[in-house]
């Protein structure tokens, strides 16, 4: 009797086994099947589109090194990640050095000083107060009585690569990081790409500053302006690469290069030769094309990502660490058997789902529309991420995960590129002032001037009572607030970015500081 319960126990148990052994080989068959259908549909969708999911088709041609702002020494090669090769160690001592001679810029009394305040409060940094610091705390050789002549003297001593950025930024007005990525040792996958480079640049364009503050305090404002356009090198070299941290990086340097332009055109010290300078460099910004090929860039990098888990699910796990940015960068064994038990056509799905979202939420949106919808609320990306039941799709887990949060960055580059239109309208009231000996009563009399904005809403105009002028856009509340600055209206929240949704005020461009 035993031995019959045992056998029965026995094939029952492996019945169960075969039965679910056919059931996950009939899934994984559906979902192989299905998945490439629903992928090679996509593909064509985009190919009919004319768009790519090969990220070395998105980068721009090659330039001539003659010619490219970032050949010259102190930038070429500080893009290759770090590694034990020749060249990875040389670009490494590259970035340490720019580094370690930066670092005075980290200072706390400095970087208090030297907060931007330009845009909302109508206010220059404390140069007194950094040249101090600096002195102190031995950072510079600066004398007992230093000015601001001795700081751009220091400044010039300790950093001489800031002299070879502004003369070559004179001479060369193309720009790209080398090595190209088409030239460069990519990882296995593009979603965990190496930028090291982005750091560097951001401390260069913080010394360019300090330099251009220094020589405009000092008199001359022909060398501010020459360091106004070395930054907005650099920036348009992060601007160029196709990844949303490097459109983002290139935001804020030319937030860098717009602050000194402030100062520059509040001390209203410039000539009509500075001023188209400054005018030429700002106008080869082009932000909304930055953001759509970075949104190119995130489609080939998560086709990329979709390729390899497809091919390695054992690794799977390792991506969702980096994702949710725990630190964990290897699977456990457990972790890596779950994996292998999911059907290849799940991650095939998985894929799909992601590349349709960042196409039909991301790409598309910015090609047909650009920043028009920036200042919507909420972000419509940021909704349909938020709406995602994983239960109902679990193939959009992925999607779900790897989204970035693109109503900021929507909104961050909103505000970069309405600052960008102001400038360059504030180059053109500079001009006909010079010419006429007033400003004009309506934007619209100057002549050969782009008046359109971001999102289609008018760019306000008005000449103030200090004898100059504001220029301003509504901001994210779409109120008019005659162009009011941050620090002149109540905010929801302290301390609340302009580019942020609970931001009160307008976008404003004037001289005449916060009431």
């Amino acid at each position: 009797m035993t031995s019959l319960l045992q056998r029965l126990w026995f094939r029952r148990l492996l019945w169960t086994l075969i039965t679910l052994i056919t059931l996950w080989v009939l899934l994984a068959v559906v979902l192989s099947w299905t998945g490439q259908r629903r992928w090679l549909r996509l593909k064509a969708e985009l190919d009919a589109e004319g768009e790519t999911l090969d990220f070395l088709k998105l980068l721009p041609p090659p330039i001539a090194d003659a010619q490219n702002f970032a050949a010259i020494e102190p930038l070429n090669g500080i893009r290759i990640a770090p590694g034990n090769s020749p060249a990875a160690k040389a670009a490494q001592a590259k970035r340490d050095a720019i580094k370690q001679s930066c670092e005075f810029l980290n200072h706390d009394r400095v970087n208090k000083a030297f907060t931007s305040e330009a845009l909302r409060k109508a206010q220059s940094p404390d140069l007194s107060q950094i040249i101090t610091a600096l002195r102190e705390k031995k950072h510079l050789s600066l004398p007992p009585n230093a000015d601001t002549k001795a700081l751009r003297h220091a400044l010039e001593q300790h950093l001489p690569m800031l002299t070879q950025l502004v003369e070559t930024a004179r001479n060369r007005s193309k720009v790209e990081f080398l090595p190209r990525w088409d030239a460069a040792d990519l990882p296995e996958n593009l979603f965990t790409v190496a930028v090291p480079h982005y750091a560097n640049v951001q401390y260069l364009s913080r010394a360019l500053r300090l330099h251009g503050l220094a020589c405009l305090e000092s008199g001359d404002p022909a060398a501010a302006v020459s360091d106004v356009i070395a930054i907005l090198r650099l920036a348009e070299g992060a601007l160029h690469e196709p990844f949303l941290i490097g459109h983002l990086v290139g935001i804020n340097l030319q937030q860098v290069g717009v602050e000194l332009t402030w100062g520059l055109m509040q001390k209203r010290v410039l000539t009509a030769e500075m001023i188209q300078t400054l005018q030429q460099g700002f106008q080869g910004l082009d932000l909304p094309a930055s953001l759509l090929q970075a949104s190119r860039g995130e489609l080939a990098c998560g086709a990329d990502m979709g390729d390899f888990l497809e091919h390695n699910p054992s690794r799977a796990s390792e991506y969702f660490s980096v994702i949710n940015n725990d630190g964990q960068s290897r699977a456990s064994a457990f972790e890596s058997a779950l994996m292998l038990s999911i059907p290849t056509g799940f991650f095939t799905h998985m894929k799909t789902s992601l590349v349709q979202a960042e196409w039909e939420q991301l790409v598309r949106p910015n090609r047909d529309q650009g920043l028009k919808t920036a200042l919507v609320v909420p972000d419509p990306l940021d909704v349909w991420v938020k709406s995602q039941n994983l239960l109902r799709r679990p193939d959009n887990l992925l999607a779900r995960f790897a989204f970035p949060a693109m109503g900021q960055v929507k909104r961050s580059s909103a505000l970069a590129e309405n600052t960008r239109l102001q400038i360059l309208i504030a180059c053109a009231l500079e001009l006909h002032f010079l010419q006429h000996g007033s400003y004009p009563p309506k934007l619209e009399d100057l002549a050969n001037t782009s008046l359109t904005t971001f999102d289609g809403t008018p760019m306000h105009y008005l000449t103030s009572a200090d004898g100059r002028y504001r220029l301003w856009h509504s901001g994210p509340d779409g109120k008019d607030d005659d162009g009011a600055l941050a620090a002149e209206k109540p905010q929801k929240k302290k301390d609340a970015s302009p580019r942020s949704t609970d931001y009160l005020g307008d976008w404003t461009w004037r001289y005449e500081s916060a009431k």
